[in-house]
């Protein structure tokens, strides 16, 4: 099923969350059931991530759900700005679009926190998903080639990344040969 990817951000910027995380969670389990397949959905102070996978675009249905839980008195159209992605590859162009941006700023090291906790949080109900979305960054991670972004930065990132999903895969066996896979990825 192809990934999707909706961007929520304010269209007036606050150095805050958009939700809570309660409305996260009672957005996620909502969206789960509508959509039938694995939410994620990351919640930092530059806006809120919710990637799926469904071969349907549910942008609408899940800007609605994001209207009940967010805003009940709101014209979230006016408050909010939404950016859909329908495909890996314009998931990607998007994230390393940002990615250019966010590395040069300060809040870098503080959002990529904030998201590797929501990831590993997470992992169990969206291994799938987490597993897809490490393949991105790591094209991301090899591609970026920036003046002015400081790449230790981003292979940091990719690196703390991929150690969620190593360290949260339970067989030992299969852990140890992931780890070899990117060791051997890292050197080409």
């Amino acid at each position: 099923m192809p990934l999707k990817y909706l961007h929520i951000n304010e269209k007036h910027h606050k150095k805050q969350l958009i939700i809570s995380h309660q409305q996260v969670i009672i957005l996620k389990n909502f969206l789960t059931e509508l959509v039938k397949s694995e939410v994620l959905i990351i919640n930092t102070n530059l806006g809120l991530e919710i990637y799926y996978e469904s071969t349907y675009d549910c942008t609408q249905m899940i800007k609605d759900t994001f209207g009940i839980v967010a805003c009940k008195k709101c014209n979230t159209e006016e408050r909010y700005r939404f950016f859909s992605f329908q495909n890996e590859e314009e998931i990607q162009h998007f994230m390393n679009v940002s990615m250019q941006k966010l590395a040069k700023m300060p809040l870098f090291s503080s959002y990529t926190k904030s998201m590797l906790g929501q990831l590993n949080a997470q992992f169990e109900t969206n291994r799938r998903l987490i597993g897809r979305l490490l393949e991105i960054w790591n094209e991301i991670s090899r591609t970026i080639r920036y003046k002015g972004i400081d790449l230790r930065k981003i292979q940091k990132f990719r690196n703390d990344f991929q150690a969620i999903y190593i360290n949260n895969v339970e067989n030992d066996t299969l852990k140890e040969l992931f780890m070899e896979m990117f060791e051997k990825k890292h050197l080409n």
